[in-house]
């Protein structure tokens, strides 16, 4: 037999009372080329549902060697100490309880993390960081689209070359899609910024203690067919393949 495929952990959407066939049916939502890429990586991919007690999150958890923060709406003020902006549109409670629960988990085990747009978001305010709520209120110069109305914008990121993301990817100016409103403010604990945007704001934030810990603020999951978004995905696999289950690194002997 061969070698077992590291299980990833990926984070979806949870969508109460939508209209199926005339019936009121909660939905989990998840873009399902997140599970393509784990798979076109090495990888299996698991979801990891909103669930309604985070002690049944336990047994799915210890089974991970990564974790894949996706994207969604926007994480609660509340979390980083600030009051709700008009233009927040709110994680559902239950999503919120599960992320956390799992970003929560991914640290104290060391399992490898990828957190993408929303999901960078959470991952600083689960270090303890804080958010720009509405991108449009900053005075920034250059100016920035970091959303365009229902599709993306796309602009370059900076990349510094002493960082995880450069030693994937090789460049130090990497093109982009986009489709955030909020961004990082103050950073969270032991995260370091690693890519930024024209208009200065952070774009990649990695844990250099951690074998694997980055966060994105694009979709490179939306970009299929490009071969250093592509990479992004099977460096994460590749590190998650180096973690037992339940966070045991494998270490030569």
């Amino acid at each position: 037999m061969g070698a077992m495929r590291p299980r990833i952990g990926i984070t979806c959407g949870y969508r109460p009372g939508e209209p199926v066939n005339g019936y009121e049916t909660a939905l989990l939502a998840v873009d399902a080329r997140f599970c393509d890429v784990v798979f076109d990586g090495g990888g299996e991919p698991l979801l990891i549902p909103p669930a309604a007690r985070e002690a049944d999150l336990l047994p799915i958890l210890r089974t991970l060697s990564g974790v894949i923060l996706t994207g969604g709406p926007d994480v609660p003020p509340e979390r980083y100490g600030a009051k709700p902006h008009p233009e927040t549109r709110l994680l559902h409670p239950r999503r919120v309880a599960v992320d956390f629960a799992a970003a929560r988990f991914a640290d104290e085990q060391e399992l490898a993390v990828l957190a993408i747009c929303c999901g960078i978001q959470e991952w600083n305010v689960h270090r303890g960081g804080t958010l720009h709520q509405h991108l449009p209120d900053l005075q920034c110069s250059p100016q920035i689209k970091h959303r365009e109305g229902n599709t993306f914008s796309h602009h370059p990121v900076r990349v510094d070359e002493k960082s995880l993301l450069f030693s994937i990817i090789k460049t130090v100016s990497l093109p982009v899609n986009s489709s955030h409103h909020q961004g990082l403010d103050r950073l969270g604990a032991n995260l370091r910024a690693t890519g930024w945007a024209a208009d200065g704001l952070i774009e990649a934030v990695e844990d250099p203690r951690r074998p694997f810990c980055l966060g994105v603020q694009w979709h490179p999951e939306d970009m299929p067919g490009d071969p250093l978004q592509e990479k992004i995905f099977r460096a994460v696999v590749a590190a998650a393949s180096r973690i037992q289950p339940g966070g045991t690194v494998s270490r030569p002997r």
